[in-house]
């Protein structure tokens, strides 16, 4: 059983409560990893407040983003740029907040991380990227994704993604 940081109980008890998909998560991780294994929840990293961090020493790190959203709200546009499908405004790609998080450790959080990942290029695998969509099922995962998919697809001519009669 993994560790928590803070506890599960003080969690809970925070100003802001936990989403739905986070108390999910966090007892998901909790339960299945080893022991070995940190989980840092909305740790405060000068300024940057990732969901979940989990980190095991001498393999890595993962950085996880939760979202509780329903994904028939949203859609995605050329470039990853995300949009709330209603009234078409432009919000910020959850993949892009979390990468943010992970180039902000290497370069401005943790002395050092950017001069190794400078000497070692596979460095930066160190740290993995997630984002999480809480009761999402692949199939609405796959239709949210579908038409950046076949824009990428179509400009590479790696598949024709036309009608068929």
């Amino acid at each position: 059983m993994a560790q928590i940081f803070p506890s599960i109980e003080n969690i809970e008890r925070l100003k802001v409560s936990p989403t739905d998909g986070e108390i999910f998560l966090l007892h998901y991780l909790i339960d299945s990893m080893d022991d070995d294994v940190e989980i840092f929840f909305q740790p405060f990293l000068n300024g940057d407040r990732p969901d979940i961090i989990l980190i095991k020493k001498d393999s890595g790190v993962v950085i996880i983003e939760v979202k509780d959203w329903d994904l028939k709200a949203y859609k995605i546009g050329e470039n990853n740029k995300w949009y709330v499908s209603k009234n078409n405004q432009r919000i910020k790609s959850p993949f892009h907040q979390a990468f943010g998080y992970k180039h902000n450790l290497f370069n401005l959080h943790i002395n050092g991380l950017l001069e190794k990942k400078l000497k070692n290029k596979n460095f930066y695998k160190l740290i993995k990227v997630f984002v999480y969509f809480h009761g999402q099922s692949k199939l609405e995962l796959a239709r949210i994704f579908s038409q950046p998919i076949d824009v990428i697809n179509v400009e590479l001519g790696s598949v024709d993604v036309s009608p068929q009669p």
